[in-house]
Formats: structure tokens, sequence, C-alpha cells
């Protein structure tokens, strides 16, 4: 009898031994699984690609909200960030982000008023007065422009900050509205051309402002309208010898994420995302502002003469574009009627010096 029970003790230590093991090698087998955090992580790390075509130092400030979300959600989620039209580009951007070919990425709504006029509301020209308006107004313009990506193009606006003004980047002086009689104008947006227009020049349409340089350069056009950021990254100042500064055209820039992909995040990782993307916002906003006016000195530098349009020709411009106004007015309506009263109230605030 005692060398049965000894038989089935040591049975039963055997088993306990291989049920140990069992379990051991399982945890081993979890592990390595949870903490795979490259592109062929398996389904307990999920991986979101943002796309951008940004540039330059810009590249630097979307990195940091990449890295600021992962710190605190890596390994079951995480951003991988493909700048410089890596994945997209401009172009591409916005339909890419509404069919999922990007989980999310950086979108300049107003870039794509060709497909929905409302997103190019805030191009009516000379809607702002200067930066100082442009910046206060853009807290009011989000939700605006978030119901439009929402309703429209299946995607959710995370956050919203200025992207400065454009300028005339011009191979000829131009300083008074009889200046702009004659001339061939780049155009990126269907606002842009009506202002050219209006204006009293023609406008060369079709060709993404990266063509800037080779349209300048074989004069195909005598001049761009484009921020004075994109001057200095694309050298315009080697093919141009005016900047004719106005506060012409503002634009907004900010990220985005497809919604089917924001709907399957838990709710936690979705308000990290979000606080994230503010913070990162707000800091490329103020960081903007200082890129503006070291943006004018290097093209100073460069050789290319800054003309400042006094207010009361500015005021005279804007009274060429009369007809763009009322032309938008009557196709927007009520959407278009809200971003006039918020650009007023920020231009109350911050007339033109």
């Amino acid at each position: 009898m005692k060398k049965v029970l000894l038989f089935v003790c040591i049975l039963f230590v055997i088993g306990s031994m291989g049920l140990s093991a069992l379990s051991c090698s399982g945890d081993d087998e979890t592990t390595t699984t949870t903490t795979t955090t490259s592109t062929t992580a398996t389904a307990k790390t999920v991986v979101l690609k943002m796309a951008s075509a940004s540039t330059g130092n810009y590249i630097d400030n979307e990195q940091a909200f990449a890295d600021a979300f992962n710190a605190r959600c890596a390994p079951a989620y995480q951003i991988e960030y493909y700048p410089a039209e890596q994945m997209l580009s401009f172009p591409e951007m916005l339909d890419g982000i509404r069919t999922g070919a990007a989980d999310l990425g950086d979108i300049t709504p107003n870039a794509f008023s060709a497909y929905d006029a409302r997103l190019g509301a805030i191009e009516l020209p000379f809607l702002f007065n200067n930066l100082d308006a442009h910046r206060e107004a853009v807290p009011e313009l989000k939700p605006l422009y978030a119901q439009v990506l929402e309703e429209k193009f299946n995607q959710k606006l995370l956050c919203l900050h200025n992207y400065t003004g454009m300028a005339l980047i011009s191979k000829r002086d131009v300083r008074t509205l009889e200046d702009w009689k004659g001339l061939l104008i780049q155009s990126i947006s269907p606002n842009i051309t009506n202002m050219i227009e209006a204006l009293g020049a023609s406008a060369v349409s079709g060709q993404p402002y990266t063509e800037s340089y080779s349209l300048l350069e074989k004069s195909t056009a005598d001049a761009v309208i484009t921020a004075p950021a994109t001057v200095r990254i694309f050298a315009l100042t080697d093919v141009a010898d005016y900047m004719t500064a106005a506060y012409m055209v503002p634009a907004v820039n900010g990220f985005s994420i497809n919604l089917d992909v924001w709907n399957t995040l838990p709710k936690d990782i979705q308000d990290i995302m979000v606080e994230e993307a503010e913070k990162a916002s707000a800091f490329i906003d103020e960081w903007l502002v200082d890129e503006w006016y070291s943006d004018r000195d290097a093209i100073t530098a460069a050789g290319v003469e800054i003309i400042d349009i006094p207010a009361d020709e500015v005021a005279r411009w804007k009274e060429a574009c009369a007809p763009v106004w009322e032309s938008e007015k009557a196709k927007l309506g009520d959407f278009l009627t809200q971003v006039i009263e918020i650009a007023e109230r920020a231009n109350a605030n911050h007339p033109i010096e």
C-alpha cells in the first residue's frame, strides 16, 4: 500500500511540473506578442499610420505629437508618422484619410474647396486684417470645419491652427490695384482664382503649390500666391524679385483621423489622442508666429524686396473683390455668414497697422 501511495505522489509531482511548464510557455508567448511594436505587430498592437505632406521644421512638430501619444499609449496603440508625402501626396490627403489609405493625417481643409465649397470659406480674399486676427478666429472656426469633415469626408478633426496667410510672390513690382493687370498668377484653389481675376490678373490653374518654383523659373507664371514659409522652403527667392505683402488669403491646418478608425478606439485612447493633438496644435500655432517673421527676414536677406501694402490700398483691393464675396454668400449662405461674423469680431481687435 505504501508503494502505491508513493507511486501516486510521484505521478502528481510530475504532472504538476508539466502543467507549470505549459503555463510558463504560454506566458512567454503572450509577452512576446504584446511587446511587438513594429509594422508587423500582431492584433494586440494597434498601429495607426499618419500621413503628412509637411517638410522642413514642420516635421519635427508633427513627430512630437506622435511621440507624445506613443509615450502614453504604446505598446497597445502607437502612431507611425510618414512625412514629406512618403505615404500620401498633398492632393491625395483628404480622400486618403476619408478612405482609410492613412489612418490619420495632416490636413489643410481649405486646400480642398473644389470638393466642398464650405472648406474654402476661409479663403475669402482679405477676410482677416492680419495674422493676429486670423489666430484669434481659429478656435471658433474649428467646429465649422469639424462638422463638414465628419459629415462628408468620414473623418474627425482632432485640432486646428493657423497656417498663416498668403502673399503675392512675383517677378514684377505690384503696389497698386492697377499693377495686377496682365499678370499670370498661379492659383491653387477656386477662391484664389476668383480673387486673381477680380483684381484684374489671369489665373494659371491645375498645378499644386509644390510646382511654384518651376512655374516661375519657366515663366509659365509671372507670380504665385503662397505663404512666406513656402517661399523659403522651396527657394522661390531664386526665381522671384518681389513679395507683395498683404493678408490676401488665410489658411488653416490640423490633424484629422478616419472616422471608422476613431470609432474603434477606446474612450481613454481617444481622449489622449485629442489632448496630445491639441497640445501640438497650440505649440504649432505659436511657433508659426515666429516663423512668420523669420521667414520675412530670410526672404529679404535673399534679395527679394518686400512691399507692405498700406491699409487704404488694401481697402481698394478688397472692394474690387466684393463680387467674389457676394458670389460665395449666395452659394454658402449661413455657413459663410458665420465665418464672416467670426472674422469681423477678430478684426475689430486687430486693425491693419
